[in-house]
């Protein structure tokens, strides 16, 4: 073992130490996870109280897709620590670093990729939004005036508390925590509100 270590070039014994810690902690959530123990601190989904870095949606996320996590940093921690380790002796320390960081910077988006589908199929895949029509709900994210965009609402329907995209007619923005009556659906994952009065 001490053997193997010395024989590693410093980058490889850093990277491998990042590498390992990272995984290790993955491995501990993912098993959290499998046990639904993990919904505020790792999963980024419809609680937003999970551990963004930048919580903001505008800065957190591009089209909803959550890449300042905790989730997306031990990605990239993860997967550029083992690529480096790999591949820092067959070329120069420079490129290896440069792989390592665009390996992790990919496995990141791509698990964000993922949870984002994962996180819509739970969201949209199971529920009849008919049923929501006459519910109040509570402005997650900001709703823009007269229908000039999409913002989101949560509410609890069929047991489950759910973050579902909105649109309004109100001549105002509908701001976070503002609470609303549903009285429409747009489509079949819209609803329509207005507020409560």
């Amino acid at each position: 073992m001490a053997l193997w270590w010395s024989n590693l070039m410093v980058l490889q014994q850093v990277a491998f130490i990042i590498a390992v810690t990272a995984t290790i902690i993955m491995l501990v959530f993912l098993v959290l996870m499998l046990f639904g123990m993990d919904d505020s601190t790792f999963d980024g989904g419809v609680q937003d109280t999970d551990l963004d870095f930048l919580s903001d949606e505008p800065l957190s996320a591009i089209s909803g897709l959550k890449l300042f996590t905790v989730r997306g940093a031990l990605a990239l921690l993860s997967v550029g620590g083992w690529v480096i380790y790999i591949i820092a002796p067959l070329m120069h320390v420079v490129l290896a670093l440069l792989i390592g960081v665009a390996s992790g910077l990919l496995a990141s988006f791509l698990q964000a990729l993922a949870f984002k589908a994962a996180l819509k199929l739970e969201s949209t895949g199971n529920f009849d939004y008919e049923r929501a029509i006459g519910k109040t709900a509570s402005v997650y994210i900001r709703i823009p005036k007269e229908r000039l965009g999409k913002g989101k609402v949560m509410l609890n329907l069929e047991d489950r508390f759910i973050e579902v995209d909105a649109i309004t007619d109100e001549g105002s923005d509908l701001m976070s925590k503002t609470m609303v009556d549903i009285i429409g659906l747009e489509n079949n994952t819209t609803v329509v509100v207005r507020e409560k009065k």
